[in-house]
């Protein structure tokens, strides 16, 4: 086979699927130096200062990068988004790591970049060693910092590999490849036009995760060795739903993994209403993306995930504030039903204000409905600040992480109390829980007794049926929405739901995988909450389904 023929060979990768959809696009390949390894050199005496000053503009210069980001990012995507940045910021001035660098170069004489290179190098294995894989993935953040100096103190700097090309895009409507997403990248190009982002590294609390799902943008992570065989301009497909990334894909594998544009685009007429008896409602964490479910005429939000709006302000909010931003949201949608998720933090959704103990798994810790009952100022507050919205319209009101029946009761009282002492319009109010711990599904008939509505987390629920760290790349084949285990849970819950004449939605990510929709309406489920975007394609797929059964 000749070097042109092998370049063009059609190959597939499988990665873990960040955020779905799916997007063909010619690659863009960005390449990064890792510094891998660098000499040590012993230096004189009278060569400190000016070795020290090398590292001093050398962190200077870092840091302006790193706060311009930040500002970019807070425009482009979110403050919550930006906050990366600032992290990634302090922990480079860190006093502690700037004063071993600074004590290796003036005391043990050892040069700026070797003395930058070695602590940061010891602080990246040091959390690579971690059990916690949201605190391993850090190791990311540690192993950025550290090619950012050394770029500095060595004047090189990333690229495009086709930059300067006369058909170089910057990434521009192309499927960014990459071994991880760096600031460099969020600094020189516009997100908002890429298609769709490859990376060889990283997993779902990941930057490029973040950033993906914040934008809508189809993403695949952990694909290894990809960048072996990639080069600026070869076809990608990319399908974010199944974790796959096809390298020069054949016009016949392209119309079988992806529809044509222009059958899409006569179905867009049909799928503005929901069928009959069945709903697409969005998954939102902001304003913004409750306008996006406006323009796409979704049938209401089925979870609105509040803690992002802490997360976003960096502190605890009071009931004034709350109140303010859930009629705002509210107000986004007119006439529509929003659900309001409370505060679910823990696992992957820390809130570094409330200084929380931290945890050897946070995934299995304090969190959700656990944090709820133990702080029940918190809860107070927030849920003062939904009865407030109930005197004039309505409010469904989702529980996170219940376990069972009695912590469920616990919940409800609490809420009830509430909604009582606050003058709240009990027939306005509308509470549910969300199925996302096995122990719930196994208690559904018990709980829907003492709720109104109930809502699948698929995402979680997969992760504990089947033991399995969905921030893992290792064992990422094994976080399965096709298992028939969880096929089966899933029919018993709409058994229970049907027997207790109580509505039952799913939330989770796998409510947005094409496929998916007929599976979940055959079986029962007819109300689904997908990311904004995804809103007309479910629908369209709704609109088939129900022309099938006709």
């Amino acid at each position: 086979m000749t070097e042109n023929m092998e370049k063009f060979r059609p190959r597939e990768f499988t990665g873990l699927a960040v955020n779905s959809g799916k997007v063909i696009g010619p690659a863009c390949l960005y390449s990064a130096e890792h510094h891998k390894s660098v000499k040590e050199l012993r230096i004189a005496e009278s060569e400190t200062p000016a070795e020290l000053a090398n590292f001093e503009n050398a962190l200077r210069a870092c840091t302006l990068e790193l706060e311009t980001s930040a500002i970019s990012v807070a425009s482009k995507v979110g403050k919550a988004e930006a906050e990366i940045f600032l992290t990634q910021k302090h922990i480079m001035n860190d006093a502690v790591i700037v004063d071993q660098i600074r004590a290796a170069i003036a005391k043990d004489r050892k040069n700026a970049e070797f003395a930058v290179f070695e602590a940061f190098s010891r602080y990246e294995e040091k959390f690579m060693a971690m059990e916690n894989s949201y605190l391993r993935e850090r190791a990311a953040d540690i192993g950025e910092l550290r090619r950012l100096l050394l770029d500095k103190i060595n004047k090189t700097k990333p690229k495009f590999a086709c930059e300067g090309q006369e058909h170089c895009q910057l990434g521009k409507n192309r499927v960014i490849v990459a071994e991880e997403l760096t600031v460099d990248m969020m600094a020189r190009m516009n997100f908002e036009k890429v298609r769709g982002l490859v990376t060889e590294h990283g997993g779902v609390s990941s930057h490029a995760a973040i950033i993906a799902r914040s934008l809508g943008i189809p993403a695949v992570s952990g694909v290894r060795d990809i960048m072996r065989y990639v080069k600026c301009g070869d076809r990608v497909l990319l399908d974010g739903d199944k974790g796959i990334v096809y390298l020069n894909p054949s016009d016949e594998l392209m119309a079988r993994v992806m529809p044509p544009i222009e059958a899409a685009e006569k179905e867009d007429a049909v799928a503005l209403v929901s069928p009959h008896g069945m709903e697409v409602q969005a998954n939102a964490s902001g304003i913004d993306d409750v306008l996006q479910a406006r323009a796409a005429n979704a049938d209401g939000i089925g979870l609105f995930r509040t803690e992002i709006f802490f997360l976003k302000e960096d502190r605890l909010l009071d009931e004034d504030e709350q109140y303010a931003f859930y009629s705002r949201v509210a107000d986004g949608l007119p006439g529509k039903t929003v659900t309001f998720r409370l505060l679910d933090v823990g696992g992957d959704k820390p809130l570094p204000f409330l200084r929380i103990k931290k945890e050897n798994n946070p995934y299995l810790g304090w969190r959700g409905a656990r944090f709820l009952l133990g702080n029940p100022d918190i809860l107070s507050m927030q849920v003062r600040a939904l009865v407030r919205l109930s005197k004039r319209q309505k409010v469904r009101i989702l529980f996170p992480m219940v376990v069972d029946a009695a912590q469920q009761g616990k919940l409800i009282d609490a809420v009830r109390e509430i909604i009582v002492t606050g003058q709240g319009r009990s027939e306005n109010i509308e509470l549910g829980v969300m199925f996302e711990v096995p122990s719930a599904c196994l208690q559904a008939r018990e709980l829907y007794k003492q709720i109104d509505f109930g809502s699948v987390g698929s995402n979680d629920l997969i992760q504990y049926l089947f033991a399995v760290d969905r921030t893992n790349e290792q064992v990422s084949d094994g976080y399965d929405p096709h298992h028939p285990i969880l096929w089966s849970i899933l029919q018993d819950l709409v058994v229970a739901a049907h027997e207790a004449g109580k509505g039952l939605s799913i939330c989770g990510e796998m409510a947005g995988r094409e496929g998916m929709v007929e599976r979940l309406l055959a079986i029962g489920i007819s109300s689904l909450s997908v990311s904004p975007r995804l809103i007309g394609q479910v629908r369209r797929e709704m609109v088939r389904y129900a022309a099938g059964k006709k």
